[in-house]
């Protein structure tokens, strides 16, 4: 299975980051639907982050929003793809993840409950870029040294959650694990136990996920693959490299995206904050914000156009930007 799609045609919706908000969730998929019955999209992309917001959990819906969205995978197959998000991927692997002081891993891990084989199975299968035969690249954060030659591409591609943590397995065999908690707990300062509870909201020694902390940190040291899949799907752009360095890699990522394929002219991502509902990167990346991300989340904005029609810049696809928070569509479809 590789994680890179390829679309050679149709109309594609794209939306992002929605970090549990299910009502702006069901926003979308019914735009899409509705597209879907005149004819006018083909395809409902999510390009990651459906999960984990800061809010009351009484308002978190991510939960809703995945058990939805595998109700909606059967009904639409190809007709809906879904790429994996920074906030989707620690639940691969006993990791946290946090903001100022806020641990958002936890709260979904309680809430899944008897659903976490099946969501953590969705997950896993969850690819990372979607090219297309309009030059458009989709990708949840954008360019990135893992993605920036073809080698690093396609390491990428052939991506394994499971082997990376089959290695950690093995290396775990025949340990002592009591003893292995307690040096994990020297290095961090902290008992496992409370580890497991910040990460995991584990309290059971006796679960069998109670491991799963102790696998996610030996992974995420000692696997140079994981690195990679971490800095393509958490980097943040110019803001982390400055301007010069991320405009070599947004034409490297681009370039190497094209191999045995068209030429890739444009990047749309998510990921990180913008003013309004969209911004443009450099002249070749679109970064789109659907809702969590936009400033105000009201001016969130979604993207449609063909797979199959070559752009010849991003300016091509701003005319594709349309919002489900006003009574109507603007722009041209």
């Amino acid at each position: 299975m590789s994680r890179i799609v390829d679309l050679e045609w149709g109309r594609v919706m794209v939306v992002t980051d929605l970090h549990g908000d299910y009502p702006v969730y069901c926003r979308y998929r019914d735009r899409f639907l509705e597209l879907r019955a005149r004819g006018q999209a083909n395809v409902l992309v999510f390009i990651g982050d459906l999960i984990h917001t800061e809010g009351a959990r009484r308002t978190d819906g991510s939960l809703e929003i995945v058990l939805d969205l595998l109700r909606l995978r059967r009904d639409l197959g190809d007709g809906l793809i879904i790429l994996l998000g920074n906030h989707e991927m620690p639940h691969l692997y006993g990791i946290a993840i946090s903001k100022g002081g806020y641990t958002y891993t936890p709260r979904f891990e309680i809430a899944m409950s008897h659903h976490r084989p099946a969501i953590v199975s969705f997950f896993d299968e969850l690819p990372l870029y979607v090219r297309t035969r309009a030059g458009v690249t989709l990708a949840h954060a954008g360019a990135s040294h893992a993605a920036s030659t073809v080698e690093g591409l396609r390491r990428l591609a052939d991506y394994s959650h499971s082997a990376e943590m089959a290695k950690v397995d093995a290396l775990l065999e025949g340990q002592d694990r009591a003893s292995v908690r307690a040096g994990l707990a020297k290095i961090s300062g902290q008992d496992y136990a409370v580890l497991v509870e910040q990460n995991m909201g584990l309290t059971d020694p006796d679960d069998p996920r109670y491991d799963d902390v102790l696998r996610g940190v030996l992974v995420t040291g000692l696997s140079s693959d994981f690195q990679r899949l971490w800095e393509a799907t958490f980097n943040k752009n110019e803001h982390q490299y400055g301007l010069e360095e991320y405009t070599r890699l947004l034409e490297d990522t681009l370039a190497a995206l094209s191999e045995d394929f068209v030429e890739q002219r444009a990047i749309v991502s998510g990921h990180i904050q913008v003013l309004g509902g969209y911004v443009v990167v450099l002249g070749r990346q679109l970064r789109l914000a659907s809702w969590a991300h936009a400033t105000p989340p009201e001016a969130g904005r979604y993207l449609l156009f063909d797979a199959g029609r070559p752009i010849t810049g991003v300016d091509d696809l701003i005319k594709g930007l349309h919002t489900v928070f006003t009574p109507r569509l603007t722009g041209p479809l």
